[in-house]
């Protein structure tokens, strides 16, 4: 009984490694800049790693981790609380909804699905932001972050591969 409670404690320790992750790349790309107009330039690393964690390790990755990364989100961002945390759970049911199409996908086609929802749910975003200051929010500030989101995309992902192929289980194929 002893080791079949270690056995499940090491399972519950091994499912929160990509959300330590996350959470530690998050950390890493908000540290703070003493530049405003770099500032502008800072990826949504959270972003890109609810999107890989979700499409390639969903059962360690759910709306409960989503959920988490928005809050920390949330917590060092100007944004009004609550919104990030609405576009990480829109993003892990995005993903959810395509994740047979686009599981096995090239590097370039996840890459260009990662735009394209990175795009609509910026833009779901820029909208609800708009919403609760009563006005709208200029487009430049917001589209200057997506574009560098998308340009550090690759990098972060090689982080997360690095994460997945050392530091997780193999997946077992066709059993």
């Amino acid at each position: 009984m002893h080791d079949n409670f270690r056995d499940k404690l090491r399972l519950f320790f091994r499912h929160r490694i990509p959300l330590v992750a996350t959470f530690v790349l998050v950390f890493l790309f908000s540290m703070p800049i003493n530049s405003l107009e770099l500032n502008y330039f800072r990826p949504a690393v959270g972003f890109i790693c609810v999107y890989y964690w979700s499409l390639k390790r969903r059962y360690m990755f759910s709306y409960i981790s989503a959920f988490w990364v928005g809050f920390l989100t949330d917590s060092y961002s100007s944004t009004p609380f609550g919104i990030n945390i609405l576009i990480m759970m829109l993003l892990v049911f995005a993903t959810e909804i395509l994740e047979r199409y686009f599981k096995a996908a090239t590097f370039g086609v996840s890459w260009f699905v990662f735009a394209l929802a990175g795009f609509m749910l910026t833009f779901i975003k820029w909208l609800f932001v708009s919403a609760y200051f009563s006005r709208f929010v200029p487009l430049t500030e917001i589209m200057v972050n997506l574009v560098s989101t998308i340009m550090f995309y690759p990098l972060v992902v090689y982080v997360n591969m690095w994460v997945q192929n050392n530091l997780l289980p193999q997946e077992r194929i066709n059993e």
